[in-house]
């Protein structure tokens, strides 16, 4: 993407919706020219107007209409407090959509999803854009949260085939981590074993490579990274990958978000 073309938009909060102590749902006016979006884009948003915080916010899209833009934000630092507190009417500027390399789409085979944190935004945006579409398949979100009201389960209630939930309190669904539930759901049979979605903290992420990545045929993660520009000209999110059997370093604005879990070097990514 050329630095000269930066698609940076002014725009306004139509919406914004408290899920949890911790997450809202933001809904931004769609800009004329906000390009459409597949699953795995992400906006870039300039939480406030003065330098501090001085790099701007990324939120993976959670769903895009022809007037609207969906982001969850989940409240974990100053900019995503700042962005959390603002109500409707009030402008920001945003970039996007951004992000190289998205989700494909399924083949009508069943999809297991798995997502905590603000991983879930894009993965509900997978599964409501393929609605749209008409592409048939059975989708599995498993969701897992540190409580009950952090699995902000009446946002996607609708929009999975089945839903399997884990907290780490033990107060809804399993007691426990995600990780774990996948596990003893797959020696249950019944879980599709050709397409692993992921998206989530980092830890989560390397677990589900290393416990379950000989069950399924393929996994594919949409990566999370601290960003400076968010269009690949800073090299700020660079995570080393095996291409060809040497390591090389890609970025995960630009050249993902989505990976193939097994060219990623998590010995290496630190």
């Amino acid at each position: 993407m050329s630095l000269m073309n930066r698609p940076y938009f002014r725009t306004r909060i139509a919406e914004n919706t408290r899920l949890s102590p911790s997450a809202c749902k933001i809904v931004f006016e769609r800009p004329e020219g906000f390009a459409d979006a597949f699953p795995g884009q992400f906006i870039s948003i300039r939480v406030s107007e003065v330098t501090v915080p001085l790099l701007r916010r990324p939120f993976g899209i959670m769903d895009l209409s022809s007037t609207g833009i969906s982001a969850l934000i989940k409240v974990i630092g100053p900019g995503s407090s700042i962005l959390a507190a603002k109500r409707a009417g009030e402008e920001v500027e945003i970039a996007g959509p951004l992000g190289g390399v998205p989700f494909d789409r399924p083949g009508g085979e069943g999809v297991v999803f798995v997502a905590g944190g603000t991983g879930l935004g894009p993965v509900i945006f997978c599964a409501r854009s393929w609605k749209r579409e008409n592409i048939s398949c059975k989708t599995h979100l498993f969701i897992g949260a540190q409580t009950k009201e952090e699995l902000l389960d009446g946002l996607y209630r609708d929009d999975f085939s089945f839903i399997y939930s884990a907290t780490i309190d033990g107060s809804a669904g399993y007691k426990g981590n995600i990780v774990e539930l996948l596990e003893k759901e797959i020696d249950k049979g019944g879980i599709p074993s050709e397409l692993l979605y992921s998206c989530g903290p980092k830890a989560m992420v390397r677990a589900l490579v290393d416990r379950t990545g000989s069950k399924f045929k393929n996994h594919y993660t949409s990566l999370e990274s601290v960003m400076g520009c968010s269009l690949g000209a800073c090299r700020g999110c660079t995570v080393p990958a095996i291409e060809d059997g040497k390591k090389v370093m890609r970025s995960v604005c630009l050249e993902g978000t989505v990976f193939n879990s097994e060219a990623i070097d998590w010995e290496e990514w630190k």
